[in-house]
Formats: C-alpha cells, structure tokens, sequence
C-alpha cells in the first residue's frame, strides 16, 4: 500500500506514513489505507497563539530563613604510594595507602594487617601531612626500622626499606 501523500509504501494498518510522517486512517472493509482528515493544530494555525494566551504565576512561596552557609569542607590531597611487601607472608604483595592515617599492626581492624609473630596488634602509623608521609612507631614491642634504623617518628622517601618488627616492605611513593 502507498501513502497517499507522499507515494511512499507503508506497512499495512499503519496509522502515520514512516516516510513523511502524515496520518494515516485504516478503513473500510477492502482494508484501503486513506489519509486521516484532522484539523489543523495550533501549531500549524495561521493565528498567533499568544494573542489568546494568558501567563499566570503562582503566589510566591513563603521561604524559609537561611540558615548560615557551613564552611566547604577542604579536599583531601591527593596522594600515591604504597607498601611492597619483600618477605613471607604476604612476599610481593602491594598495600596502597589511600588515607591521610593508615594504621599498621596485627590488629584485625588496622588497614595493613600484618600477621606475623613479631608484629604488635597496634604497630605503626603512616600518616600524610604537609605533603609527607611520617611513619611512627606505636611504642610497639619489636620496633620499626626504616634502612635499618631504630625509629620512632621518620620522614619516608621513595624506595626506603621499612622493618615492622620481622616484616620488611619497600616504601614507593610519587
């Protein structure tokens, strides 16, 4: 069947002409598809529709009093580094530091555990502040070294050899 507007074919029982987007009226008993008769929408009206058109606005909303705006909570710095474990257990094994205070120890609820004999439930803590991360010792039972060293609080630098008790880890930072 053709649309009779635009000669175009179109599928059987179709009500509008994939071609040319007329409207399309299946009729009669032989199935005959015809143009619709619409009348013609405002859109298509040679009248302004804003002559008869008519804004209206609704009462203003009482507004509540402002509260005092709250400080915008600084950003987090960003930061890259992690710890590479270089001896069993956890041999090659990488700890991403991703928060401003990262909690080492043997505790279950630290963010690097580390289970071994030697290791104290609250070993150490890494912390990031003014654009470096300072490793403390938490007096633990074994101590931390860094390069071989006795530490209590110490500066990390890129690849420096850190020793929790008898865990050693490899420093990398960015």
């Amino acid at each position: 069947m053709d649309c009779p507007k635009c000669a175009q074919a179109v599928i059987e029982g179709s009500r509008f002409c994939m071609h040319c987007g007329s409207s399309l009226v299946f009729e009669g008993p032989g199935g005959e598809t015809i143009v619709e008769r619409v009348e013609k929408t405002i859109c298509e009206s040679p009248e302004d529709p804003s002559d008869k058109t008519r804004l209206m606005a609704p009462a203003p909303a009482k507004q509540k009093p402002e509260k005092a705006a709250k400080p915008a909570k600084q950003a987090s710095p960003l930061f890259f580094a992690w710890l590479v474990s270089l001896e069993w257990p956890d041999k090659e094994k990488d700890y991403r530091i991703l928060k401003e205070k990262t909690s080492i120890g043997k505790a279950d609820d630290s963010d690097i555990v580390i289970k071994t004999e030697f290791v104290s439930r609250n070993h150490a803590v890494l912390s990031y502040e003014d654009q470096r991360f300072i490793l403390s010792d938490l007096q633990s039972t074994n101590h931390t070294f860094v390069n071989d060293k006795k530490i209590s609080k110490r500066v990390l630098k890129d690849n420096d050899l850190v020793k929790f008790g008898d865990a050693l880890y490899r420093f990398k930072c960015m």
